[in-house]
């Protein structure tokens, strides 16, 4: 490899390293790179308050519900926060910002206190780089401070790529849902031969071999 080959390829190494490393938070299309990254919400799980410092150094706070935007999306290091709602069988109730513990065609969320700040089970992040944005700032470091959901309060979500959520701790959503969804890819029926535990890790692990095989 030539020196300019050597050159290249480590430049295109950091930018990548730097593009994946960005804290932000998504509104719609529109995604917000930052630093320093909080939040706070209501008992309800609504947001009342965002703050970051944006490119130019600056410290933004947007305080009140009706001031704050409507996020989606927080991102911080790998760790995926989403707007999913506080009861699987109640979509257009109250919400809770939750933990993506697995991504892809199947997504998982946690919120379990014993667990807050895990890592694994994050695959198939979409790069934020490649949306469309109309917001974007590129900081180095950040922080995140959530204060979704109640302490002792068990929530282990599946969602669906048609948006529909299920209560994964639940026998009855596991015989009658979950399992005839997950069995209806071939390629999930010949490679897996665990037992459907609802515990987090082989679940977890479960799902993240069907998104790997299943279009």
């Amino acid at each position: 490899m030539n020196l300019k080959k050597t050159i290249l390829l480590i430049n295109l190494t950091i930018y990548s390293l730097i593009c994946y490393s960005q804290d932000y938070f998504i509104v719609a299309n529109d995604t917000t790179f930052c630093t320093n990254l909080e939040y706070g919400t209501t008992g309800q799980g609504y947001l009342k308050s965002v703050r970051y410092t944006d490119a130019n150094g600056n410290n933004i706070v947007i305080k009140g519900r009706k001031e704050v935007p409507d996020v989606l999306t927080f991102y911080r290091q790998g760790v995926f926060i989403d707007k999913v709602p506080q009861k699987a069988n109640k979509p257009d109730s109250y919400i809770r910002y939750t933990e993506r513990t697995v991504d892809g065609k199947l997504k998982v969320y946690s919120d379990n206190p014993i667990n807050i700040g895990r890592s694994s089970y994050r695959s198939n992040a979409p790069n934020p780089l490649t949306m469309n944005n109309s917001t974007v700032s590129r900081p180095q470091n950040g922080s995140i401070q959530t204060t979704s959901g109640r302490v002792g309060v068990y929530r282990f979500f599946l969602k669906l790529p048609n948006g529909t959520f299920y209560k994964i701790n639940s026998k009855k959503n596991m015989k009658k849902h979950i399992i005839p969804y997950l069995k209806k890819c071939n390629a999930f029926n010949n490679q897996y031969n665990g037992d459907f535990s609802t515990d987090e890790q082989p679940f977890m692990e479960m799902i993240d071999l069907y998104n790997s095989i299943c279009n």
